[in-house]
């Protein structure tokens, strides 16, 4: 049973002060992002709301972060870890911004905020994305079933090929969020075919999402690094490990040798690895970075499946569910 969002917001307030002088110092929040829209764009968006923020609500968090901790660059935490600390001091607490993926409103909508507050952040880039035309396979999907220009004939096409791989009333509802969610978790090898077999029947474009490597060298000059988020994004523990390995060497190799600031961090794609990918990510990345919700100690040793703190437009706008979602991490502390 959930608690109930006015108590949430309630234990969050009485917490604070218990955070700040006892569960905090000492440790390193990691925050992730996704998306950064515009207050009007959030507003109009109907599917996948959970991995975005408005640009006002990432401002509003970020000043609430700089006002509760220490914020430092993921290569700063990376060189605590490295030196066996000495590099952080412990009686603080810290926290590190980070975005995954590698969206175009980073740049466009995140970077301006994060120039004028002077916070440092990592985006994890999925390289194949980048200076690409082709976009991530779940938003285009997403904006075919909710195009409202779709004639009866195009949206008939549409329930029939998704019937092939789910259940005709959830196929039948076009409903994007619960679609996207089926067949990522159960269809996932067929995503990038039904995407493109979506896009012919929608008679459309494949739109682009990503940034370009000159965003990334722009951004560089002004503390934020980059680090791997794979190539193609894909779920990793499904691939053979010569295609694991692939996906996470490669991805390290073309970052590193762009003229932008790289960090030697890995972030797992959909969060999802197995005992043969947080192998490969320990032999080519100095931290891994998982989707787990949880706090991180600042003598942290799990350096490959370190947890991190979703950021949404709820918790991004309201300080008390902040803290009671911190308070929640903080009692699994890596």
């Amino acid at each position: 049973m959930s608690t109930p969002l006015a108590i949430k917001r309630w234990l969050g307030s009485l917490s604070q002060q218990t955070l700040q002088s006892r569960y905090l110092p000492g440790t390193c929040v990691i925050f992730t992002l996704h998306r950064v829209l515009t207050e009007n764009e959030f507003k109009n968006t109907r599917f996948q709301r959970s991995i975005a923020v408005s640009d006002v609500a990432l401002r509003l968090f970020l000043i609430t972060v700089k006002q509760r901790f220490n914020i430092i660059s993921l290569q700063q935490l990376i060189d605590h870890q490295k030196n066996d600390g000495g590099t952080l001091d412990v009686k603080l607490s810290y926290a590190c911004i980070t975005f995954d993926d590698g969206w175009r409103d980073n740049y466009t909508n995140a970077f301006p905020i994060l120039k004028e507050l002077n916070v440092p952040a990592t985006i994890f880039l999925s390289t194949a994305y980048i200076d690409s035309t082709w976009g991530f396979w779940w938003q285009q999907l997403g904006d075919i079933l909710l195009n409202e220009k779709l004639r009866d004939a195009q949206r008939a096409d549409l329930a029939a090929l998704l019937s092939r791989y789910l259940k005709p009333s959830l196929a039948n509802s076009l409903a994007a969020d619960c679609i996207i969610d089926t067949i990522k978790r159960e269809h996932y090898s067929d995503a990038h075919a039904i995407t493109d077999q979506a896009i012919s029947i929608a008679n459309t474009d494949a739109s682009r999402h990503g940034l370009s490597w000159s965003q990334c060298q722009e951004m560089s000059d002004y503390n934020i690094s980059f680090g791997s988020h794979s190539i193609s994004h894909p779920r990793l523990s499904l691939l053979s490990k010569a295609d694991q390995e692939n996906e996470l060497a490669t991805s390290k190799l073309e970052i590193s040798q762009k003229r932008i600031s790289y960090v030697n961090g890995f972030c797992y794609p959909y969060g999802d690895f197995n005992q043969s990918v947080v192998g490969l990510a320990k032999k080519n990345y100095d931290i891994g970075l998982t989707t787990s919700a949880g706090i991180c100690r600042l003598d942290f040793t799990t350096t490959m499946l370190v947890p991190r703190i979703n950021v949404h437009q709820a918790l991004a706008l309201d300080s008390n569910r902040l803290s009671y979602r911190l308070m929640r991490a903080a009692l699994r502390r890596v």
